[in-house]
């Protein structure tokens, strides 16, 4: 690959210092300081790629999963992927991605907006970020894989791009961009500041928009629910709500979502669908207990108002394919308010998701818009988008578990979301490293 580096040196800068001066007030609108790019071709033809989205689980699977497998399975294969828009103030978003089952697994904590995105804050994206509708960030922002847009991207702050930048609209930069590889760019150019990249190419045709959001593509979850009624795999015992019951393997319909909130309590054993018709207020006031090994599909026809986490017999067995939470409803749900951690995927296509303080998830989100007044954390465990024949006999974790560093051989860490010995994360900034690591020499360690 080339290694040519473009530029905005500072000697530059001082030569047209007149120009910046009197065109600083209209940078966001295609102003500002007009570069000319040396461009290497021009094919407003080609296509922007789509992601690497199988994990680990998925890519080793033995069974042969149905279409209707993998159509669940695939709605859940961004960490956040969004109908709408994404709007944040406060520490802003960040992904990363492993697996529970097969360890490290970087890299695929891809974020899908077919709206616009607007952010002010730090967002740090393990995979790709592929936003339809064009992006405006004040912060810091860092993409590990490509960063792709239909629209144009203005930025204020320090963002950095591991891959390929992929924008079919205006690019206005104040502060820096660092492109790794190629920079692809269809609309006009203005920037103060620096912007590298290896070679800069003319014009592109975007895919389209990441999520899977057309009537043709949702899943229905309202008409899923129906066609369990008087069909279901399972009877619902007697005394639901009432007495503590065990259901085990299979489909339940319940026609009343009131017998969840019950004074008895309800086990689940295996891998359960629970089909529900009508809204429920609050998840995380169901009166649901997981049994360890279990997993449970939650699908609800109508809305839900707050989400929340369920119960684990076993707290060590807490992971996100344990708890998948289908909603069929509009309207908003509030996912946290305050500081707060979900261990679960939502897939919510018609619903807005709200947040305010600290939200951690252990899964991934599917939903329409989402707003949030703080950070939002996304630990994507790529095993969630593994369809369900592929985790029937899940295998054990491989390789070395740990909790700590010094459960590892001699160059290796722990990692402390899979909890896998391995090489260190690869790194730009600390913030790309959990809780407790910090970015020395290109990789994540603990002090």
């Amino acid at each position: 690959m080339p290694t040519q580096r473009s530029k905005l040196t500072p000697a530059i800068l001082l030569l047209l210092l007149p120009a910046l001066l009197g065109s600083l007030a209209c940078l966001g609108g295609g102003g500002g300081l007009e570069a000319n790019l040396d461009f290497v071709d021009e094919d407003f033809s080609r296509p922007s790629p789509r992601p690497r989205l199988e994990g680990a689980l998925a890519q080793r699977c033995e069974a042969e999963p149905t279409p209707q497998h993998y159509q669940k399975a695939q709605a859940l294969d961004y960490a956040l992927c969004l109908c709408g828009d994404f709007d944040n103030v406060g520490s802003g978003l960040t992904t990363r991605s492993f697996s529970r089952v097969h360890g490290l697994d970087g890299g695929l904590a891809h974020v899908g907006i077919n709206g616009g995105l607007d952010v002010v804050g730090q967002l740090t994206v393990e995979g790709d970020l592929n936003v339809a509708r064009g992006l405006d960030g004040v912060g810091d922002l860092t993409v590990a894989r490509d960063l792709i847009t239909g629209g144009g991207v203005d930025i204020v702050g320090d963002w950095g791009v591991g891959g390929d930048a992929w924008i079919e609209g205006n690019l206005d930069v104040v502060g820096t961009l660092s492109i790794r590889e190629d920079l692809y760019l269809s609309g006009g150019f203005s920037a103060v500041g620096d912007v590298t990249y290896d070679e800069a190419r003319r014009g592109f045709a975007y895919a389209g928009a990441p999520c899977g959001c057309g009537s043709a593509q949702i899943l229905d979850v309202a008409a899923e629910v129906a066609s369990r009624r008087g069909s279901a795999s399972a009877a619902l015992p007697s005394g639901l709500g009432r007495q503590d019951v065990t259901l085990s393997a299979g489909e339940y319909f319940i026609a009343d979502p009131g017998d969840l909130v019950g004074s008895g309590q309800i086990t689940i054993q295996g891998r359960v669908g629970l089909f529900v018709d009508g809204d429920i207020e609050t998840v995380g006031s169901l009166n649901i207990m997981l049994a360890p090994g279990a997993e449970l599909d939650l699908w609800v026809a109508g809305r839900v108002e707050t989400v929340g986490n369920l119960r684990f017999a076993d707290p060590r067995d807490v992971h996100a394919r344990a708890f998948r939470l289908f909603v069929g409803g509009p309207g908003s749900a509030i996912v946290n308010v305050g500081g707060a951690e979900l261990y679960g995927s939502i897939y919510a296509p018609e619903a807005d998701i709200e947040y305010v303080g600290d939200l951690t998830v252990y899964g991934a989100i599917f939903a329409n818009n989402l707003q949030g007044t703080g950070s939002l954390t996304v630990y994507y465990d790529t095993d969630v988008a593994a369809p369900d024949p592929c985790a029937e006999a899940e295998p054990e974790p491989t390789g070395d578990r740990c909790d700590a560093d010094s459960a590892c051989g001699a160059g290796e860490a722990c990692d402390s979301l899979a909890y896998q010995c391995g090489a260190p994360r690869e790194c730009e900034s600390s913030g790309e490293c959990s809780s407790g690591r910090f970015c020395i020499e290109g990789q994540c360690t603990g002090l």
